[in-house]
């Protein structure tokens, strides 16, 4: 079977960068258990008109986040290609 190109490879689902996972470092771990902790604890202390609005919040931010993280991407795709584009057409020395 004849390879796919990395073209056809996305097209098809098989490169899926947004699925990417990593190791998580300290640091993360330590932000993500402190952010769970104040969650609970202020949602302890929150009636349920408060906690709704909360949550309005965190999903809102979370969409701001994703969208965010989306034009990174795309940014640094294209910088890649600006990259790839420039060094293909510089003149050759020699």
């Amino acid at each position: 079977m004849k390879r796919k190109n990395i073209f056809e490879a996305l097209y098809y689902g098989e490169i899926a960068p947004y699925e990417k996972c990593f190791n998580h470092s300290p640091e993360f771990v330590k932000c993500v258990a402190t952010i769970s902790d104040s969650e609970e604890k202020l949602c302890e202390r929150l009636n349920e008109e408060e906690r709704a609005l909360l949550d309005r919040l965190t999903n809102a931010e979370g969409d701001l986040s994703e969208l965010s993280i989306l034009e990174y991407f795309a940014e640094g795709f294209r910088l890649g290609a600006a990259f790839m584009l420039e060094t293909f057409m510089m003149p050759e020395k020699g």
